[in-house]
């Protein structure tokens, strides 16, 4: 977990806002850390501070859920409180972020909410507003020919990443106090019928011969 650390930069473009249905409360909110994928951890950033926590990832893994619990928005100065969680490649120069998953930021002017965006290559896509101090709950899938899917409740949205390698998944968040709660969906199992996505989900070697070779099927 990297320490508080200060924000710096300038105010935020205005977006637009349309309210989404939220999914039901699961039973994350108390799930353990001693479930087979399942993440928790609470972020606290003073207002113009944030902090951030990185969970190793295989690179085969395709689909996360989970919920954000903003429990306080830190200070009403010009750094909007953000709640975010996305795939990262920790190999890609640090300074260019190519962050793909969801974000949750506050504004001002919608005091009773928050507004939910897709994350693509580190750019926001908005999907609408869920209520402030209520859990967001999602789930963002990365489909075989590079889509990814964000569901919110009712809202889905989605996107095309130009750098979908993925290795680490980031929690962070600014000017906030946010609860995480994040399951990793196991990649498919290896099967003939998956032998076309072999090179792309980086099989052993093994794999290919035993469900891929015999039959012809590798690309």
């Amino acid at each position: 977990m990297r320490k508080s650390s200060a924000l710096s930069g300038g105010h935020v473009r205005r977006p637009s806002y349309r309210i989404i249905s939220l999914l039901a409360f699961c039973a994350m909110l108390s799930s353990s850390c001693s479930v087979a994928g399942a993440q928790s951890w609470q972020c606290h950033a003073p207002e113009g501070t944030f902090s951030d926590h990185d969970i190793a990832v295989s690179e085969t893994v395709t689909q996360f859920t989970g919920e954000m619990m903003i429990r306080r928005a830190n200070g009403l100065s010009r750094w909007h409180p953000t709640a975010r969680v996305a795939f990262t490649d920790l190999q890609r120069d640090p300074s260019g972020c190519r962050c793909n998953g969801v974000v949750a930021t506050w504004y001002p002017d919608k005091p009773d909410y928050f507004l939910v965006s897709l994350l693509v290559d580190g750019k926001e896509t908005s999907l609408g507003l869920v209520p402030y101090d209520k859990p967001v709950s999602f789930k963002l899938t990365f489909t075989r020919d590079g889509e990814l899917r964000l569901e919110v409740g009712t809202g889905v949205v989605t996107g095309v990443s130009s750098f979908p390698k993925r290795n680490d998944l980031y929690l962070g968040c600014s000017t906030a106090d946010v609860d995480f709660h994040v399951t990793l969906a196991a990649p498919a199992p290896h099967s003939p019928e998956r032998c076309p996505f072999a090179a792309q989900e980086q099989w052993p070697a093994a794999d290919v011969d035993r469900y891929c070779k015999v039959r012809g099927l590798t690309g």
